[in-house]
């Protein structure tokens, strides 16, 4: 059997809401569910090929689905990786509209993760909704969920005050830009490059020396840990992600993304096959593969390379073209991980007084100097 593989279900494209920068456009996000027989299909493929799954319920809004819907789908990861194997795991990103005490009782009972897509004070400016109506509602015991804050041209800048408002709530919290995507493909949300990696650094310094912080700021700190040589994912857009994700529809097609995945990448669809491998072996596969490859192989000469895996396929095919390797999302990347390599080697190579770093990064760094090692070359 394969060792692992996440697989992102879209088991609604339907959203009650209007985000300017969706994936999805308006005339893609109707009415309509997957069906329990393809939902158990896919369920039974991947356990019968892989170790281990990570399932990924996204959308479209996927609580625009009632809770009963999700009893059903964890009682066929039950029936089919095993009740209580530790073969399987689930995380439901959601806009938090929907979120209750009710559905956050059975997520900590099932273990479930929830990711709520939340920019705090600046939610408006991308958003329909108010989210901290249902997040203020929940208990302190409720409160296990993080964030994944989106930030566009008029927040790029303001990513300090994004970290402090959730710091202050102790809720862990990641920041990832806007790409040009969907509906974002227009109305300027994109960030200008340098004011993103400027407003990055900002948020980054503020949270390094902050002694009394009680979260990670992702993907910094993955960056850290990543450099550190930490056998840890640096974050999903750096990582070799191809044949080891997918992304399911409602109508079972199946992509090897979840960002607006044209169908020129089409893999196919889970009614027609009968294993997870045959839908690796098609066309559409195939595209985005030799498409990757090629750009990899013009960033195989950069420093960072072993680091970045060669950026997003996605994102770079919506910045510049998938064998390209000039879209912005390099920029930023090469920005944020420089800076985050140039403070990390410094604290090494120094030894100050940690006292004045949060805790993650004492974590990370005191092993190091205690018992030092070659870091990067």
């Amino acid at each position: 059997m394969k060792q692992y593989l996440s697989v992102v279900v879209k088991p609604t494209l339907f959203c009650g809401t209007d985000c300017k920068h969706c994936y999805h456009t308006p005339d893609e996000r109707v009415p309509g569910e997957i069906s329990m027989q393809t939902l158990e299909k896919l369920i039974r493929m991947v356990s019968e090929e892989y170790e281990a799954a990570w399932f990924i319920w996204h959308g479209g809004e996927p609580l625009t689905l009632p809770l009963s819907f999700y009893k059903k789908a964890l009682e066929l990861e039950e029936k089919h990786f095993g009740k209580g194997s530790f073969r399987y795991g689930n995380t439901i990103q959601t806009n938090g509209l929907g979120l209750n005490r009710r559905l956050m009782a059975y997520c900590r009972q099932k273990q479930i993760n929830v990711g709520v897509s939340y920019e705090g004070p600046f939610n408006g400016v991308l958003r329909e909704g108010d989210a901290s109506k249902a997040i203020s509602s929940l208990s302190d015991k409720d409160n296990k969920y993080s964030v994944s804050a989106t930030i566009c041209a008029e927040t790029a800048l303001r990513q300090r005050e994004i970290y402090r408002y959730f710091r202050d709530r102790r809720t862990d919290v990641s920041l990832s830009p806007v790409i040009p995507a969907g509906c974002a493909r227009c109305g300027g949300l994109v960030p200008d490059p340098d004011e993103y990696v400027r407003g990055s650094l900002e948020a980054f310094d503020d949270w390094l020396h902050d002694s009394e912080a009680e979260i990670p700021l992702i993907p910094h700190y993955l960056y850290m840990l990543n450099y550190l040589g930490d056998p840890v994912p640096s974050d999903c857009a750096h990582t070799s992600c191809l044949t080891k994700w997918i992304c399911v529809n409602p109508d079972g097609s199946v992509y090897p993304c979840a960002k607006a995945c044209p169908k020129e990448f089409l893999m196919g669809n889970v009614n027609d096959v009968g294993s997870i491998s045959e839908l690796f072996r098609s066309e559409g596969f195939a595209r985005i593969l030799e498409g990757s490859v090629k750009r990899r192989e013009k960033c195989s000469s950069c420093a960072i390379y072993d680091y970045c895996g060669g950026g997003c396929s996605m994102d770079f095919y919506h910045e510049c073209g998938l064998e390209d390797n000039s879209g912005d999302s390099c920029r930023i990347y090469k920005g944020i991980f420089s800076h985050v390599v140039e403070e990390t080697q410094r604290i090494l190579d120094e030894k100050p007084d940690m006292s004045g770093y949060n805790r993650f990064v004492r974590d990370a760094v005191v092993g190091k100097l205690v018992n030092p090692k070659t870091v990067i070359q």
